[in-house]
């Protein structure tokens, strides 16, 4: 799972005096602008050099390093290579002795780059010897650290910047001219972009010369364990020709996914880096596994090896995202002398988060077996297959032959246990175990799709170790930006400046706090620490359930007594009972919407209305924090004996905007507040249902502002659907039907959820 001379350049001298003789109005203008029809158009260079020789007169910026680096862009693209090279060589001579941040990456990527067309140019020579020597002469010289992150930027691929180009171009030739800063904006993509579709293929082999002269690698190591032995890579800071080194603590990843491995990123940091292979996987990702049976004591028994090792001091931290977070906690279970910490990015929870959540099973669980179990490659078309599976008339049971054509024996074993029975808690800590984990804790989840599993394991942990050092970070991310880093925006929703975290670095700094007396990262100085979204601050508290100014939670009852829709969230219970129409009806069998998308974006026009009811306060009078989990009790008359229910909290704006504040919710009636045990539903008898959301979400509602919840009844493609039989539903059909599923809402129905007032 989961960015150099005492003064300004001669270049900028002369820009700075043409600028002193424009008007100041200069700086501001926008730039006519005719895109190409695509970045891979032949015309698509010249009109890009264009632009940027008609930006470079009057750019102007305050910040010296932020100048040159846009310089250098600027004239790489408008063909100034030995003038940009110069600049780059001013940025990273002022960057010395300074964080080796964006900028200063930014200043050798170019550097390089810049370097390598004026020597072609100059020399005559091919570029791609041009570019190698230009990388030895740059990267060479940086400690591993920097060199690595150098190269993590070089390894980003061209296509990642050719979406953003493309939606660009479409963008400004409708308007046919950009304002300055989209301008340089638009430059740098490029650049990016065309950069790299030249250098690309010549990585490789630079990158293996490179990783040689600074690290000791072995590749298919054997650790043997009980019944059988482990496939590792050990990767060492120093050359194999060196002296042998003082012995260092040792980073380990116990993964089923070679795409994880990061021993060399780790031995850049100083660690020795070990990724070790689930009992069955081999590095090159052969080989069939069986999830969760054995990781425990077989990332124990390699804990106990690398302990053994001559280069090894005795300490050994484990960090995982997903699978290999869940393989961190089933080997802290053990407590093997030599393990001193886990750093843990939305680790999966068996039984917990996967493969079902709130007791509901994904299709996804079938394509993930396919791919990390039985390593083979998933290349159907996930929502075809998942219509198909939908239209069908077919039980639950069916799902491996529908999906994959075939019987799994692991998926049928995973349907045999629908709730958190004894198989399910096998994998996980129990109770004595989690009490007695006495090591430092690191969890990372975000609101979004990546938190139930983390939220498991912290609260877990600390019902039974109250004192236990642990520390979770929340933030707005979901599974795939909390592992391989944020960007500006995620789902059409602009993240606040303070929430664009590099998560996996910041694991790292605190790593570097436990085993070398780093100070702690400012990020983690609670034992909670949570982004705040629409207030571009974190907050750091002592519990999930105590922010800051922390009062009564707001308790907001649906209102039953009213026919118009939406219906309101009221501050105190509905003053009459009858006439109401708080109430949905859905056609479990009608699966005319197949092919319907269900909306992903965070930022909405307006919320979906698809099988659900909605509710709406009041605007809020003042600005308002929400910090935790949404609880609920649901006054209830339900006609089956099960359903399964989807919960969405959506804050709107004066605007009218939708903010969803956690991902949605679903959860099966008959387990809601127990997992291990189904109690059904008293179809057509008036009842209370508690839950509690297992997301959680922190956000400023600015004054105005409405506070939206949307109630669902479960009819979707991806997942197990439940007739409310009381049958098995892995057995039920569309037979089982009948007729439309119908909820009726009562007075007492109600959410509730943590405040503080901004």
């Amino acid at each position: 799972m989961r960015r150099p001379m005492s003064t300004v350049s001669r270049a900028r001298r002369a820009l700075m005096r043409l600028m002193l003789a424009l008007p100041a109005w200069a700086g501001a203008a926008d730039f006519g602008f005719r895109p190409p029809l695509d970045p891979d158009d032949p015309t698509a260079a010249d009109l890009l050099r264009d632009l940027a020789q008609r930006i470079l007169p009057v750019y102007q910026e305050a910040d010296t390093d932020v100048f040159l680096a846009n310089l250098t862009a600027l004239q790489i693209v408008s063909g100034a290579y030995r003038a940009a090279y110069d600049s780059s060589t001013s940025l990273r001579n002022r960057r010395q002795g300074k964080p080796f941040d964006g900028l200063a990456e930014r200043a050798v990527l170019d550097g390089v780059y810049a370097r390598a067309r004026a020597r072609e140019a100059d020399e005559r020579i091919g570029f791609a010897d041009a570019y190698a020597r230009a990388f030895r002469e740059l990267v060479s010289p940086l400690d591993n650290a920097q060199a690595q992150a150098v190269m993590a930027r070089l390894e980003i691929p061209p296509a990642v910047f050719r979406e953003p180009l493309q939606q660009a171009f479409d963008l400004w030739r409708a308007k046919g001219s950009l304002p300055q800063a989209d301008a340089l904006a638009l430059v740098r993509t490029w650049l990016s972009y065309q950069s790299r579709r030249s250098f690309a293929a010549l990585l490789p082999e630079l990158f293996a010369a490179e990783n040689r002269n600074r690290y000791v690698t072995e590749t298919d190591v054997r650790i043997p364990v009980r019944g059988g032995f482990i496939h590792a890579n050990v990767v060492r800071p120093g050359r194999a020709t060196d002296a042998a080194s003082d012995a260092l603590a040792t980073l380990l990843r116990f993964t089923l996914d070679p795409a994880e491995d990061d021993a060399r990123r780790t031995a850049a940091r100083g660690y020795v880096g070990v990724t070790a292979y689930v009992r069955g996987r081999t590095a090159d990702g052969k080989g069939a596994v069986w999830p969760f049976i054995h990781d425990g004591e077989d990332a124990a028994a390699v804990i106990d090896w690398i302990a053994r090792q001559a280069w090894s001091d005795g300490r050994v931290c484990m960090l995982g995202d997903g699978y290999s977070g869940y393989a961190a906690w089933a080997a802290a279970r053990r407590r093997p002398a030599a393990l001193k910490a886990i750093a843990t990015i939305a680790p999966m929870a068996p039984g917990i988060d996967f493969p079902m959540a709130g007791q509901i099973f994904r299709n996804a669980m079938v394509r993930w077996a396919q791919e990390h179990t039985n390593a083979e490659p998933d290349t159907a078309s996930q929502a075809l297959d998942d219509a198909r599976w939908y239209r069908g008339n077919r039980p639950y049971w069916d799902i491996d032959r529908v999906l994959i054509g075939k019987r799994s024996r692991l998926i049928r074993t995973w349907l045999t246990h629908p709730s958190h029975d004894r198989y399910w808690q096998k994998f996980l800590p129990s109770a004595e175990q989690f009490a007695r984990i006495d090591i430092p804790v690191l969890s990372v989840a975000g609101y979004y799709g990546a938190d139930a599993g983390a939220l498991y394991f912290h609260r877990e942990h600390l019902r039974h170790r109250p004192q236990a050092d642990t520390t979770l970070l929340l933030g707005p991310y979901d599974a795939a930006s909390v592992r391989l880093g944020t960007q500006a925006a995620l789902r059409g929703y602009t993240l606040d400046p303070v929430a664009r975290v590099d998560l996996p670095e910041l694991r790292y700094q605190w790593l570097d706090h436990v085993l070398k007396g780093a100070n702690k990262p400012a990020l983690l100085t609670g034992r909670v620490n949570y982004q705040l979204m629409g207030a571009d601050q974190w907050r750091h508290v002592p519990a999930l359930d105590a922010p800051q100014r922390a009062q009564a939670p707001l308790r907001l009852y649906l209102d039953t007594g009213e026919r118009d829709a939406p219906h309101r969230l009221l501050p105190s219970p509905s003053p009459t009972e009858g006439g109401g129409n708080a109430r949905l009806s859905v056609d479990l069998a009608d699966r005319r919407d197949a092919h319907a998308p269900w909306p992903d974006a965070l930022r909405l026009r307006q919320t979906p209305t698809r099988d659900s009811i909605s509710f709406v306060s009041e605007p809020l009078a003042q600005d308002t924090e929400l910090f935790g989990s949404l609880r609920g009790v649901f006054d209830i008359t339900p006609s089956r004996q099960d359903v399964d229910f989807n919960v969405s909290l959506y804050a709107q704006t004066e605007s009218g905007e939708y903010q969803l504040l956690f991902d949605p919710y679903d959860f099966r009636a008959s387990y809601a507040g127990h997992r291990v045990r189904r109690r059904l539903l008293r179809a057509g008898m008036r009842q209370l249902l508690a839950f509690t959301a297992e997301r959680v979400t922190g956000c400023r509602l600015a004054a105005g502002s409405r506070i939206v919840l949307v109630i669902g009844i479960n009819k979707r493609p991806d997942r197990q659907v439940n007739y409310g039989s009381g049958k098995d539903v892995n057995s039920e059909t569309i037979a089982d039907a009948r007729w439309p599923v119908r909820v009726r809402w009562h007075a007492r129905s109600y959410v509730e959820i943590q405040t503080g007032q901004a």
